[in-house]
């Protein structure tokens, strides 16, 4: 056995908290400790080779510190509530279940419910930082948002975490319609479509076939105010901009929505494409839209040769279009939960989804940091919850 490897590796039971670890350092013996492993991650200098010494070791002090605060208030009985939100969580850890949720199901939850209805005293000195845009992107209108973060390990239940949070939001929302901290309608944006399709057990329409019953998320009392809320699913791909009008083959150009410069290579071909992430045009096309104004060359001949690398612009949606197109279903509400989960949520990945996909909001938006001025018609106001994936470590963190 290398100095590596442990001969117990499983220490803890999925449906308590941690009451043990393995600390293990490189070039020391392994060493089982008392209590959780506390959240840290490592970190490697760029250009450091991969095969030499290990990173440095950098605890997540507010990580740690929310722990410790959200054990204390679960021990006095989760002062601050409202009665649905300790109807829900009493519900969440009842030993008498058939269907047990893991420790690390319930804590996430209960994390993101601890940040928003625990009492003052509890959440005094645990700030989290908002993101905020550059100066230039607040002299155009953008607001900075709040984003809270969980980090699951893999097949520790992130769907059945996104229903706990939907029906905690959609269920207090139903009891009382005034409190701003809660949303009846849950927006879940997932990476492609066939998590699309199986996130549709998230929808309360689904009745005893969503998760609420499948799973028993929900007790029997309060399934029927589910239904007042909606839980729309879409794929981040919507977030793409779309253009309203067609160049066509560089015929009349209609000139609708507004107009976005970008500069790319483009290839010459026997028809218009675009195909593994390169365009193509026809050589009568790139003439017609030079001719037309769309394209600028900026390298190459566009006469003779056959890759160029252009500056073209075309018309796409307005912000305004665009979160009315993707929030059609959400007939005209403002208040929602945003429960995105990043492009490589299924990779193991950690690398997070940067694209601006127009929405902004007094509290929050989402983890592709949408953004949209604020002079636009439609205003949002946005509470966040992000997935990502820890393949190696189960924990919370931001």
């Amino acid at each position: 056995m290398s100095s590596f490897e442990v001969s117990e590796p499983i220490l803890n039971s999925p449906y308590e908290p941690p009451k043990e670890h393995w600390w293990i350092m490189e070039g020391q013996m392994p060493e089982r400790r008392k209590g959780r492993r506390p959240a840290m991650y490592y970190y490697r200098e760029p250009g450091r080779d991969s095969a030499g010494k290990g990173g440095y070791h950098i605890e997540l002090k507010r990580v740690n510190l929310i722990r410790e605060r959200l054990d204390a208030w679960r021990k006095q009985d989760w002062p601050g509530v409202t009665r649905t939100t300790r109807e829900l969580l009493t519900h969440w850890r009842r030993e008498e279940r058939k269907h047990r949720l893991f420790f690390a199901q319930i804590e996430a939850a209960e994390t993101i419910i601890f940040l928003t209805e625990a009492r003052a005293d509890f959440r005094q000195g645990i700030e989290v930082p908002r993101d905020e845009p550059s100066d230039e992107e607040k002299a155009q209108g953008y607001a900075g948002f709040l984003r809270y973060a969980c980090k699951m390990a893999t097949g520790s239940g992130k769907t059945t975490v996104m229903g706990l949070l939907a029906a905690w939001t959609l269920l207090n929302k139903a009891q009382n319609r005034s409190d701003a901290r809660f949303s009846d309608v849950v927006l879940i944006v997932c990476p492609n479509v066939t998590i699309r399709d199986r996130l549709r057990e998230l929808d309360p329409a689904g009745g005893e076939t969503s998760l609420y019953y499948t799973r028993d998320l929900v007790p029997e009392g309060l399934r029927g105010l589910l239904t007042q809320g909606r839980v729309l699913v879409t794929n981040w791909h919507n977030f793409q901009k779309q253009t309203p009008q067609s160049a066509g083959d560089g015929g009349r150009v209609v000139k609708a929505g507004v107009p976005l410069q970008t500069t790319e290579t483009i290839k010459i071909g026997e028809k218009n494409d675009t195909k593994r992430g390169t365009r193509w045009l026809t050589r009568e096309t790139l003439l017609q839209q030079i001719t037309n104004g769309l394209i600028v060359v900026k390298e190459g001949d566009p006469e003779c040769d056959m890759t160029l690398k252009i500056e073209s612009t075309r018309y796409v949606e307005s912000d305004t279009a665009l979160v009315n197109r993707v929030l059609r279903d959400a007939k005209g509400k403002k208040n929602m939960m945003v429960l995105w989960m990043p492009r490589n949520a299924t990779s193991g990945s950690r690398t997070r989804l940067k694209r601006r996909c127009g929405w902004t909001g007094s509290t929050a938006s989402t983890s592709c940091e949408a953004s949209m001025p604020a002079s636009t018609s439609r205003r949002l106001r946005i509470s966040s919850i992000v997935w990502d994936r820890k393949p190696t470590a189960r924990f919370l963190g931001w």
